[in-house]
């Protein structure tokens, strides 16, 4: 099973819950409830795996498992925040562009959504 989990992460988190969910308990063993993974499925893929592979293979989320669950929380966080800055940047494009194909004059660009870190 971990042979599977393992190359169906590299093809993405979601759909190797997906797969998961509809092949084998791996994910029902580590949930008690399938609201869980399936929130995960929507927010956080990578940790949602971690946790499921901690349950599942670790017994808890303890020692290197933590440190597992910790990296997967984090990089779905960091993607998220990612992701979410190009798409202020393509809209505040997408903008400039219309307006300039428009005719209309323009004398300043609305910022659409700005970074207080960057």
């Amino acid at each position: 099973m971990k042979c599977c989990l393992g190359c169906l992460m590299f093809l993405g988190p979601r759909l190797a819950i997906f797969v998961l969910f509809l092949t084998s308990d791996y994910l029902g063993d580590a949930y008690q409830l399938n609201l869980w993974p399936f929130l995960g499925f929507i927010f956080l893929p990578w940790t949602t795996l971690a946790y499921a592979y901690a349950q599942n293979e670790g017994g808890g989320l303890e020692g290197a498992y933590l440190a597992l669950w910790i990296i997967a929380l984090l990089t779905d966080l960091f993607s998220t925040r990612v992701n979410g800055s190009k798409d202020s940047e393509a809209r505040l494009k997408m903008t400039k562009i219309v307006r300039k194909r428009s005719g209309t004059r323009v004398v300043d660009v609305e910022v659409i959504d700005t970074d207080e870190d960057a």
